[in-house]
């Protein structure tokens, strides 16, 4: 009886994909926002809220993201309104997008509605608690190491770890490979 079991289990939990339900609700939320017209727009704020009640997690809804986003682990996540995401991109828990302290510069943007968040290349791995904070541009293919600060535009095929430590990737860091759900 516990070998069925088990089999049902593994069934009902890769069928209805428990781990992706935060995931799932951000990218409605998202979708829903970029359908564009107020009432849309009032609805992803809805479901802003209750994600970041739910999940505390806080990804606003107007950000650009780029197809097979995913988020593995919403906890703690915050990501300001003005980030571009590309595609490919993998966010683990406790990523923090911010926009600078506001000083002169930012605040022109503001105003201007330029972008005051960071803007994410393709196919780039945030590992667990990094920063980026302010407009920075992150290049493709890089990983962005647990615990990391990034405050500066970081090249192509890099990795960063600790704070602003760039070097390039070696050949043996590859991106791993997802499964295209």
């Amino acid at each position: 009886m516990g070998n069925s079991f088990s089999k049902f289990k593994y069934t009902l939990y890769k069928y209805f994909e428990f781990d992706r339900a935060g995931e799932r609700a951000v990218k409605k939320s998202i979708a829903r926002w970029h359908k564009a017209g107020w009432l849309n727009h009032a609805f992803a704020r809805h479901q802003w809220n209750k994600i970041r009640k739910k999940y505390s997690c806080d990804i606003f809804p107007g950000i650009t993201i780029g197809r097979n986003l995913r988020i593995e682990h919403p906890m703690w996540t915050c990501i300001g309104k003005t980030a571009i995401l590309g595609d490919e991109v993998r966010i683990y828990n406790n990523v923090l997008i911010a926009a600078k302290v506001i000083g002169k510069d930012e605040e022109n943007k503001r105003n201007n509605h330029e972008r005051t968040h960071a803007k994410i290349g393709n196919n780039v791995i945030l590992g667990c608690g990094c920063t980026i904070i302010g407009s920075v541009t992150i290049g493709d293919n890089c990983i962005i190491g647990a615990r990391a600060i990034v405050t500066h535009d970081i090249p192509p095929n890099s990795v960063v770890v600790g704070v602003n430590n760039i070097r390039p990737r070696r050949d043996d860091e590859n991106v791993p490979e997802y499964d295209k759900r």
